[in-house]
Parts: structure tokens; sequence; C-alpha cells
């Protein structure tokens, strides 16, 4: 993390920047040497209770005589700046902005090697093993849910164009298959990995699918995540309900609609 934080850092005109992490309150901060611990402290209360009245904001930008103070909402964390009036904004929007990917990857790899020390520092193949196969299984289990609103053909058509424009993006993808009946399998010889890449591409399939049923992608997705619930503890630990939230990005739904045109 602090390599992100040094490269925001070093924009001309930013005088501190600081990741708020929502699951656990851990900040990771570069503040200048003349803020003391308390005085860092004391500002990240205050920006926390700021958040607390204002969460449905997606940026904010407070402008004072001497300073103006971002904030940048993402799902896991809060990016916090403090920078200088004559800045030159669109140079700090664009470096900004394309940090915020790599510092939710980054907190998906902490989370991971957290998980793995809280566990004797091994992590059973098993696991990964067992989350391809929760995921498989539960999207397959959405056929049956929807299938009073989508018939199977449909549904396997929609998984079709999904895998598709997946595998455009990502070759990973190409380990999978759709059935006749609509649902998925991992091709004979073929592995599929739970990495972190392997999951934001599976995350942004699934919701190409849900986008490709039309009235009927409220009620899969619904269901969706109803059958992953009870295995949300291990999903986590593999990012993947960061990598869903992601998918719903403008950006990416955007992007995902050029992919299937």
């Amino acid at each position: 993390m602090r390599p992100i934080l040094r490269d925001i850092r070093a924009i001309a005109g930013v005088t501190g920047v600081a990741v708020i992490i929502k699951q656990n309150g851990k900040v990771e901060s570069m503040f200048p040497a003349a803020f003391t611990e308390r005085h860092t402290e004391e500002l990240l209360k205050l920006i926390t209770a700021g958040y607390q009245r204002l969460r449905g904001f997606n940026r904010l930008s407070l402008r004072f005589q001497r300073v103006v103070v971002h904030l940048v909402n993402q799902p896991e964390f809060l990016l916090f700046a403090t920078v200088l009036p004559d800045i030159d904004e669109h140079l700090f929007e664009t470096i900004v902005r394309s940090k915020l990917p790599s510092i939710g990857r980054t907190l998906v790899r902490q989370n991971e090697a957290a998980h793995v020390e809280r566990h004797g520092g091994v992590r059973s193949q098993a696991q990964p093993d067992r989350v391809v196969s929760v995921l498989i299984q539960s999207c397959n289990a959405l056929a049956h849910i929807i299938s009073e609103k989508v018939s199977l053909t449909g549904v396997a058509s929609a998984w079709r164009q999904s895998r598709e424009s997946a595998v455009t993006l990502n070759d990973a993808l190409a380990a999978l298959e759709v059935d006749a009946g609509g649902k998925l399998n991992i091709r004979k010889g073929r592995v599929f990995t739970p990495s972190p890449d392997n999951m934001k591409s599976f995350a942004g399939m699934v919701q190409q699918f849900f986008s490709l049923l039309g009235t009927a992608g409220t009620t899969a997705e619904g269901a969706f995540y109803a059958l992953l619930e009870p295995h949300r503890d291990l999903l986590e630990e593999f990012g993947f309900f960061h990598f869903m939230r992601e998918a719903t990005s403008p950006a990416n739904s955007r992007r995902r609609r050029r992919v299937s045109a």
C-alpha cells in the first residue's frame, strides 16, 4: 500500500493522503512531518465521522482558503487527500483514478495474507478447489430458480454470450463450457484457478449474465447472492464479493456493453 500512497503523495500540490479501510477501521497514511500522530488521528476521526453522516456520496471536495480536501468513497475503503488550491486537477484526478483498482487489489491480498497467518501460514489446496466448486454450483442452481421467467435455452444463451465476452478479456475463462441446459462446467483436462484476475473476470461474466436476462436479471442476482451467502467467509477470502461490486461500476458496465455489442 505504501508505494501506491507514495505515488499519489508525489503529485505536485498533494500534501497528504490516507486510505481508511471500512472493514476494520485501519488507516494507512502519508502526511507531512509537521503532522504529529495525534493530529493525524484527530483528522481521520473527523473524516470517519463525516463519512458516517454522508454515506451516499461517491466523491466529495471541500475547498478552504489554503487547502482542498478530497474524499473518494469506494466499496472497501475511503481515500482521503489534502491538496493545494493551485494543483493540476486533471493530473491529480487521472492518477488517483488509476490507483483505485490497485488499492482494492492490495486490500484483497492483505486479507488473504491475514487469513493464511491466522491459519498457521498454510492455505489448504482444498480451499481454491472449493471456491471454484461453490461458484459453479451456485451459477448452475440459478437455472432452476429462474426457470419460471427464463427458458433453459435463454439461460444457456446468456451464459454463452457472457462467457465469450469474458474470454476476450481473460482467456482463463476458456476453461469453462456451457451445456445445452445452461449449466457451467470445467472442460475436461482444464483447470480454473481462483486467482485475483480470474475472480475479477468471473465476477464480470456473472454481472454480464444478469444484464442479458433483462427484467429477470434482478431476480437472478438476488437468488445468486442468496446461494452464495452460506459461503461468504470463503468467497471473501478470495475477494469475490469485492470483484462483484467492482464489476457493477459504471465504467465496467459500459465496457461490458461494448464487448457484447
